[in-house]
């Protein structure tokens, strides 16, 4: 564990460079590794067959689509570099992700880059994936989310999806007493993909998890076979930003 103010991050680059713990002041931002894990014995995705915890990068797809796996590539890749820089080659285009961390006493820069070095132009999805304890979430600050989602009883999990947005920011409030308040282009980014998991998902005894994710998403889906708004030029390459901001 690596400590940045009050900011305290773990990452495993070796593990598709997850991010396995993020605090701030103490409280914890992200849902933690399970004491012990078995997949499902159903087929819910090769996803679920790793522990499913922390933060990940989904790119380029989410859903699986033309024979990219699920939740996309990256994050059965090795990375190299260190927690606040790190970047990975894909096996499958002539593509190199890059992730950057830029820590202060109430923010976090998130700094992505994607560069081809392909003759074509690629089309590509990047989701940022940061699972939180959906227990400790006691309030969501979105004004398009018509669905009272904290009331929805423990054993269901949904997918939402909050297109053409209005502007590119919404908040989550933490039981703890902190306010997380993201950031980010809604040019880039039309719509928010949420996952509830109230300890529904994977339907299996010892398998259900308790996690919740806002995920700012360039389609309006999250599977790239059906669109987005993100286009990696020929020889060249792309760059977004995401901000969290945190206050009590």
């Amino acid at each position: 564990m690596r400590k940045f103010g009050p900011w305290e991050i773990e990452c495993d680059l070796a593990d598709g460079a997850r991010i396995g713990r993020l605090r701030y002041a103490g409280v914890d931002l992200l849902t933690a590794a399970p004491a012990t894990f078995r997949p499902p014995t159903k087929d819910y995705g090769r996803h679920e067959t790793r522990p499913v915890y922390g933060y990940d990068d989904c790119f380029p797809t989410v859903e699986t689509c033309d024979d990219w796996p699920d939740h996309g590539e990256l994050c059965w890749l090795k990375w190299t570099g260190s927690e606040t820089e790190c970047s990975v080659r894909s096996q499958r285009m002539p593509v190199t992700f890059t992730r950057r961390l830029e820590f202060s006493e109430r923010a976090l820069m998130w700094s992505f880059r994607a560069t081809n070095d392909g003759d074509r132009a690629l089309p590509v999805q990047h989701v940022m994936h940061p699972l939180m304890p959906l227990d400790d979430i006691a309030k969501i600050e979105l004004p398009a989310l018509t669905k009272n989602l904290v009331a929805l009883p423990r054993g269901s999990a949904e997918m939402l999806y909050v297109t053409d947005l209005r502007e590119g920011r919404f908040a989550v409030r933490y039981r703890q007493g902190l306010r997380l308040t993201v950031t980010f282009s809604r040019e880039l980014f039309p719509t928010i993909a949420i996952w509830w998991n109230n300890s529904g998902y994977p339907d299996e005894e010892g398998c259900r998890r308790n996690e919740c994710a806002f995920d700012p998403a360039p389609g309006k889906i999250t599977r790239l076979a059906d669109g987005t708004t993100m286009r990696l030029p020929a020889r060249g390459w792309l760059d977004w930003q995401v901000k969290w901001e945190v206050a009590r």
